[in-house]
């Protein structure tokens, strides 16, 4: 969350700044799916500032994505959304609903099974594509 806080270095845009916050919740949501369900419920509560702030960033739509992501994730290995949002407490109603809707559209309310977690990691891919390093442009020769 600090990261995401901190100002923008110079060499940095805004849109670059958002895909490295992206990429690292994609990474946490990537570790999350490996982790045992008793280790998530213990580490969730000290990521709940970082997603819920993350889910409602109004200035990143891939911020918003990948925070999503990484949501869903912890859902594949908990399977048990009002838990979930127990553990999230704080998480705006619409918000709750948004996920829902999204937990429904990949397969993973209630029992995850492996094509839910396949439609997951495509759209974790997706979302890497659009957080990779910007190509920069070749300097011109004289």
């Amino acid at each position: 969350m600090s990261f995401r806080a901190s100002p923008i270095p110079p060499s940095c845009s805004e849109e670059t700044k958002a895909s490295s916050y992206a990429f690292g919740l994609i990474a946490l949501a990537k570790f999350a799916l490996r982790l045992p369900a008793e280790v998530l419920e213990e580490e969730l509560p000290r990521l709940k500032h970082t997603l819920v702030a993350a889910l409602t960033d109004t200035t990143s739509l891939v911020v918003r994505e990948a925070a999503a992501a990484a949501i869903i994730a912890a859902q594949v290995v908990l399977r048990d959304d009002a838990h979930l949002f127990a553990l999230l407490d704080g998480l705006a109603d619409d918000k709750k609903n948004l996920l829902t809707y999204l937990f429904d559209k990949h397969g993973v309310r209630g029992m995850a099974g492996s094509g839910s977690v396949d439609r997951l990691e495509r759209e974790m891919r997706r979302l890497d594509g659009r957080t990779g390093t910007p190509i920069r442009a070749a300097p011109a020769h004289t």
